[in-house]
């Protein structure tokens, strides 16, 4: 319960680093700028490097990790992200 209880605040509460990184890049903010206004650390910054990197040396597909990286770590506009992942072709999970 513990972990799902933090889970529900980094998505909802405004004292969530992660929340406030992800709505400030959505606004158009650069990840400079976004990292700026928050003044401490944001771990899904470099867990997003390392989840990446997990997964490019297992060869595991992860199409949302991977647009969150490219638009923390190559300035990817989000709205281009959004578009890639909403334009996948649909398939089950298990392929």
């Amino acid at each position: 319960m513990a972990g799902l209880g933090d889970i529900v605040l980094t998505c909802t509460d405004d004292q969530s680093r992660n929340r406030r990184l992800g709505l400030a890049l959505g606004r158009g903010q650069s990840m400079h700028e976004s990292q700026g206004s928050i003044h401490q650390v944001v771990e899904g910054v470099l867990a997003s490097r390392a989840v990446c990197a997990v997964a490019q040396r297992l060869a595991v597909e992860m199409p949302i990790c991977r647009e969150i990286f490219r638009v923390m770590h190559e300035a990817k506009p989000v709205r281009e992200a959004v578009q890639e992942l909403m334009g996948r072709e649909l398939r089950y999970e298990t392929e």
